[in-house]
């Protein structure tokens, strides 16, 4: 029998788990809008770069005072190669040239739709189940992207190259999340997020020595840009994982993972007060049904259908 005090006790772990859920969405939405703020002055490989360090500093800093940070096995340093290769890599390559070339909106819309992806690619690489509702959910959800992208005479709204490469994110994500699986049990998450920053800083130096250095002496580092860049790198990077971490470790990944699902609203919403964005009844009906398709992804369908039985 639940006393008052366990009751209060419940009651505060998922209002914790809640906001801390909530907090890091409103990061990752409103980061699609401080990438397109920072693009004005930086590329996105000087972008992604400069945050990749100012998330490792504040991260490796946090976890060193915290006594979180773990020693990397030997033998897991090829897994974690293979890791920030995919994340932030090619995931933040994918997603920030994306951004570049379409509306913060459409970004948010086409990354949102991971959580539909992630089950197929752990089907036939880690031979896990897929349900009914994945099926239905990403058919619904794919109805909503293509009322976003798409004009009423099926020309491209967003530039195609946008969306492929905002795709190349999505992808990435799966190989990611099959390799974090190997790891996950081993080391946690301030240790994970820490390492595959400072790889991704390493993969990232070349191109930024290759295409940026030699022009980053001629940007104007005003507050319109450097509150938006370090914005990214400690509350995006760091901060919104940790956050996010924290509501899993509460309620449990499947409670959490809805939770992204109102990251698109979220930069729809800032899109529309900061960045003057208007869209159409069509724009709006295509969020509606990408959002709705990602929740059908995550409905029971054999519990439903076995209760409508009864």
């Amino acid at each position: 029998m639940l006393t008052f005090a366990k009751i209060f006790v419940l009651a505060k772990k998922e209002i914790i788990a809640y906001s801390a859920l909530l907090f890091s969405m409103i990061f990752w939405g409103l980061s699609f809008i401080g990438s397109k703020i920072v693009f004005e002055y930086l590329s996105p490989i000087a972008t992604i770069f400069i945050r990749l360090i100012i998330a490792s500093i504040f991260l490796v800093g946090v976890s060193l005072i915290m006594g979180k940070f773990q020693k990397v096995r030997r033998q897991d340093i090829k897994l974690f190669l293979v890791l920030s290769f995919f994340e932030p890599f090619l995931y933040f390559l994918g997603e920030g040239y994306g951004v570049l070339y379409t509306a913060p909106t459409v970004a948010s819309i086409v990354i949102s739709t991971i959580p539909l992806f992630v089950p197929f690619s752990m089907f036939f690489l880690a031979k896990e189940k897929i349900n009914i509702g994945n099926y239905f959910g990403i058919l619904v959800s794919f109805a909503g992207v293509l009322l976003v992208v798409l004009k009423g005479n099926f020309s491209f709204a967003a530039e195609p190259l946008g969306i492929s490469l905002l795709m190349l994110a999505v992808f990435s994500v799966m190989g990611y999340s099959f390799v974090l699986q190997k790891i996950a049990h081993r080391y946690n998450a301030f240790t994970v997020i820490s390492v595959q920053n400072i790889v991704g800083i390493l993969y990232f130096l070349p191109l930024f020595l290759l295409f940026d250095v030699s022009t980053i002496s001629e940007v104007h580092w005003e507050a319109r840009l450097l509150i938006p860049l370090i914005s990214l790198g400690i509350f995006a990077s760091a901060i919104a994982f940790f956050l996010f971490t924290l509501g899993i470790q509460r309620i449990g990944v499947t409670k959490a993972t809805i939770f992204t699902y109102i990251i698109p609203v979220i930069t729809a919403l800032a899109s529309f007060f900061i960045m003057k964005e208007v869209f159409t009844i069509r724009e709006m009906t295509g969020i509606a049904l990408t959002i709705a398709g990602l929740f059908i992804s995550q409905l029971r369908w054999r519990n439903i259908l076995r209760y409508l039985r009864k």
